[in-house]
């Protein structure tokens, strides 16, 4: 396959992936990676067919404005790349300040004819862009893109050595610029269809990101309740097995907290169903604001929940579903001109150890929590046997105002002492640090 017939396949695949990337763009608005992808497509496909028209329209066109079309297109591919990748917007501006001051530079100098210094000028922002990315996709931490990212990084790496083996050449006299026919010199025309492979790699990379991201969105979406956009149980049995094996592998405590919304049929019966949707919304809302970022919150029923506590024994878990506890008794919800009040039971226990299951620590939570609405309702329920396995944890602190004095605590057995004292030592490590920090 010679030069020419490479070229126009190289141009009919940017086309399709131009179309593809942004039609998946409009599928999901939120994945805004795909955008800066189809834009950095579009440039370059808007390049390179204006480099097919070399010797038919002005060179100002087919070579220096396609030049500056070939840097947006890079620049527009890191965007992509760091939109999938860091998730931030970029801290400052002075890296596009310079890439419009070398287009500006290399444009000015193309125009004074300068043209054996105007290709170096106009390459040095795209080795400057792909070096960026290689270092910014070296130091992901999306566990997900990191395959991905790695190729990525080969592939852009191949594209710096091309690059800078063509300024070489450059320097030497031979570029698109400086002669009628560079493609006749057999280094210039084999780089350039390296580049090319390259750019078929990075297209491919593109629709990788963008499929993988839309795949996660999909499997989060289908994870959440419908109602109150809490996991529902299929998606807390994969979060689940994630945690007992981090648990299991560095023998760290995992709790969880099993929680049931008391007599709230009667919320339905005197609120209406509407009524009670809105509690439960505003349940799990309360929910998220006072746990940590890895803590869970699943519903398994009609008003049942799960909270899972990484990294916290029954102990601590307990202190805080009390603390929970106390903050829906004092939640008041205004519907329909009416306000609806609540409390809510739960049973609190822990991994115990090797062989500890998942089932196994549902069914002991669902036991607790029984055993809470038998004794009253409004209470919390810390497994015996967790008790008698305390150990140490790292565990998340909360603010000293949100928690509770005397947490409302049961036990199925005598061993309220040995409870009472760590709740305590729990209340004053977390004292003594906010003193610290403040």
């Amino acid at each position: 396959m010679d030069y020419a017939t490479s070229h126009i396949f190289f141009v009919a695949t940017l086309g399709l992936f131009t179309v593809a990337l942004f039609s998946l763009s409009m599928v999901d608005r939120t994945v805004e990676g795909a955008r800066w992808f189809a834009a950095s497509t579009l440039l370059d496909f808007t390049k390179t067919t204006l480099q097919g028209f070399n010797g038919y329209l002005p060179r100002v066109w087919t070579v220096m404005v396609a030049n500056e079309l070939n840097i947006l297109s890079f620049f527009a591919m890191y965007m992509g790349l760091r939109w999938f990748v860091v998730r931030k917007p970029l801290r400052s501006m002075v890296g596009p300040a310079a890439v419009a001051v070398a287009m500006a530079v290399y444009g000015v100098m193309f125009l004074d004819r300068m043209l054996l210094w105007s290709f170096t000028i106009g390459v040095l922002p795209v080795l400057g862009i792909c070096v960026a990315a290689v270092w910014m996709l070296l130091r992901n931490e999306e566990e997900r893109f990191a395959v991905p990212a790695l190729l990525t990084v080969a592939l852009l790496m191949v594209q710096i050595a091309a690059v800078s083996y063509r300024v070489g050449l450059s320097l030497q006299g031979y570029s698109a610029a400086t002669a009628q026919s560079p493609w006749a010199d057999a280094r210039w025309m084999y780089s350039m269809l390296l580049i090319m492979a390259v750019g078929y790699g990075l297209l491919l990379m593109y629709a990788l990101f963008t499929v993988m991201e839309m795949y996660s969105n999909v499997t989060h979406v289908a994870g959440l309740d419908a109602l109150t956009g809490s996991l529902n149980r299929r998606a807390l049995v994969e979060y689940a097995a994630r945690e007992l094996e981090r648990s299991e592998r560095l023998g760290r405590p995992l709790a969880i907290v099993g929680v049931d919304l008391d007599h709230f049929k009667g919320v339905n019966d005197t609120h209406g169903h509407g009524g009670g949707d809105a509690m439960l919304c505003a349940f799990v809302a309360l929910m998220k604001e006072q746990l940590r970022g890895e803590d869970v919150v699943a519903r398994t029923g009609g008003e049942e929940f799960v909270l899972v506590l990484p990294g916290m024994n029954a102990s601590g878990a307990a202190c805080v579903a009390d603390m929970l506890r106390s903050k829906v008794e004092s939640m008041r919800l205004e519907y329909d001109g009416r306000a609806i009040t609540m409390t809510v039971s739960a049973g609190v226990t822990e991994r115990l150890g090797p062989g500890d299951g998942w089932a196994a620590m549902v069914n002991r939570a669902d036991r607790l929590l029984y055993q809470a609405k038998s004794a009253g309702r409004n209470c919390v329920m810390l497994d015996e046997e967790a008790a008698r396995h305390l150990k140490a944890a790292a565990v998340e602190r909360f603010a000293p105002a949100q928690l509770a004095i005397e947490p409302k605590l049961s036990l199925a057995s005598p061993v309220r002492q040995t409870v009472d004292k760590t709740a305590s030592a729990l209340m004053s490590i977390r004292h003594k640090y906010f003193q610290n920090i403040q």
